[in-house]
């Protein structure tokens, strides 16, 4: 496939900003959402920023509607926006878990719903939902982002079933501790605990989740679908 045209949602966070500088050493057209901070990239005929709320139905409609018509198609979606509101179930205010779901489950499901009439009618398409560790040994104080991670997981097997005779794809990645994103908010005591923990004893470079996303995103990936691929340095619990 020349230059597949890739959708990267959250792109201004710190794994977004990682994988989109993969992609632009390769061979890709890119199409960059954010919300609220800026993306730095400058646009181009082979790339383009948008900012929507992906949380709002009409956002999503018009975003996918822009790049289709900048572009011409969809090939691929990394639906790498996420929030964490942390708090103790019996403390987590009802408006933080809800926005935790809204942007972390929600946001993802209304891309995949606009996106696939599009993918479906060219043939091909591939949908990455970027999950969590969290989401399978779970972690004090993180229900809603637990919950709404291991939501994905759910979501690619039954989006998988729906649109394979589509030569569509949808797949979870279940991140472990990356150098990039939410790990730098972490206190340095904390984070040399996890890294302790892990038996690779080490963070996980954004360059391994880019290269197990461009194999998903590539054409030999068409058997392989309504996975939740746990990438985490051997690190379960």
């Amino acid at each position: 496939m020349n230059q597949p045209v890739i959708l990267i949602l959250g792109a201004s966070g710190g794994l977004g900003k990682a994988l989109t500088s993969y992609f632009l050493s390769d061979n890709f057209k890119l199409a960059l959402q954010y919300n609220s901070t800026k993306i730095s990239q400058v646009e181009s005929e082979d790339l383009a920023i948008y900012k929507a709320d992906l949380r709002k139905e009409e956002e999503v409609i018009n975003l996918i509607s822009e790049v289709k018509s900048k572009f011409g198609r969809i090939d691929g979606v990394v639906n790498a926006a996420g929030i964490s509101l942390n708090g103790m179930s019996w403390k987590m205010s009802l408006e933080n878990w809800q926005e935790t779901l809204d942007v972390n489950l929600t946001a993802p499901f209304l891309i995949t719903k606009h996106v696939l009439p599009h993918m479906r009618e060219q043939n091909f398409g591939r949908i990455i939902y970027i999950s969590s560790i969290v989401a399978q040994t779970g972690v004090v104080g993180a229900g809603a982002y637990a919950a709404s991670k291991a939501g994905l997981s759910g979501l690619a097997k039954t989006v998988s079933k729906e649109v394979a005779k589509k030569n569509v794809t949808a797949n979870a990645i279940a991140l472990g501790y990356f150098d990039a994103g939410m790990i730098n908010g972490v206190p340095t005591e904390m984070k040399d605990e996890i890294i302790n923990n892990i038996p690779f004893n080490r963070l996980g470079n954004p360059k391994e989740l880019y290269k197990l996303i461009t194999f998903i995103l590539s054409d030999e990936s068409s058997y392989f679908t309504g996975q939740t691929i746990a990438l985490n340095g051997g690190l379960y619990s």
